[in-house]
């Protein structure tokens, strides 16, 4: 107890008086004395690791305000799927010419990374689910959702394809942690359809090698593979599509931080997205 209160600056008998209080409030004794030494008690052992961790967030909380005070760039905690951190947000850092701090990524499905920002875990999310009330939101980009076929398929020349028509075709589909999947599905129940699903998979890739292989009709937003051909889907409103929204806090410290991030991600997604070349979850 001397060492640890020599080590702070306070006096040992301040040091002691924090640590009766503290035992005193969780009702847990923290330290056992052996002879003249102290040791951790059981419940002090357990206790430890989580200090420990609210130390770290502390330090870490005042290297941000640090940062924002001098006005340097803050590092952001990012939730998204694994598909659109692959092959959306990984385009856009690849394609930023200016030193800019990285965010950090979490990967969660289009509602868990909704639940991580309302949980305060992460700074960011971008998903395909329409933003929750009360946030903070911008709609990134607008992907097509596409049937793909093989070259050797009636459909090959044509450059879409009605719903109606499309649902009487065998599916391949991705599974239902894919927005892609979601809308696909509401628009089915508008219409009051049915369909044949002949494969579900959570990997676009693995969806497009099984329509090239001549399964069925695959339905997602990547550029096709395998020589496969794409067709634009009808549905009641026109095209299918699938919308990619970051969302965040309005009141976040950062928020000017992560208003300028979204900003310049909208600018590269929803170009690249007219292009047809980027594909969400």
């Amino acid at each position: 107890m001397t060492a640890a209160a020599r080590h702070v600056h306070i006096a040992q008998p301040a040091i002691s008086r924090q640590v009766q209080a503290l035992e005193a409030e969780l009702g847990v004794k923290l330290f056992l004395r052996d002879g003249r030494r102290l040791r951790l008690s059981p419940g002090g052992r357990r206790l430890l690791p989580i200090v420990r961790d609210l130390i770290a967030r502390a330090d870490s909380a005042r290297a941000t305000m640090t940062a924002l005070a001098q006005g340097i760039q803050v590092q952001l905690t990012v939730a998204a799927h694994p598909t659109t951190i692959a092959d959306v947000i990984a385009p856009f850092i690849s394609s930023r010419g200016e030193p800019f701090a990285t965010p950090t990524f979490v990967v969660a499905t289009a509602d868990a990374a909704y639940d991580a920002l309302a949980r305060a875990e992460v700074d960011l999310a971008i998903s395909t689910s329409p933003p929750p009330r009360d946030t903070a939101s911008q709609l990134v980009a607008r992907f097509p959702i596409w049937a793909q076929v093989p070259s050797s398929h009636a459909w090959a020349g044509h450059d879409r394809v009605g719903l109606s028509t499309l649902l009487r075709q065998p599916l391949v589909l991705l599974d239902l942690t894919h927005g892609t999947r979601r809308v696909f599905e509401d628009e089915v129940r508008r219409v009051h359809g049915s369909y044949r699903v002949v494969a579900e998979v959570g990997v676009p890739g693995i969806a497009q090698a099984m329509a090239a292989s001549g399964i069925g009709v695959a339905v997602l937003t990547d550029d096709p593979a395998y020589d496969l051909r794409k067709l634009t889907i009808d549905g009641t409103d026109g095209p299918l599509h699938i919308s990619l929204y970051a969302v965040w806090d309005s009141t976040h410290y950062a928020a000017a931080a992560i208003r300028e991030f979204v900003a310049a991600f909208t600018a590269h997604t929803a170009e690249l997205s007219d292009a047809g070349t980027q594909t969400p979850a």
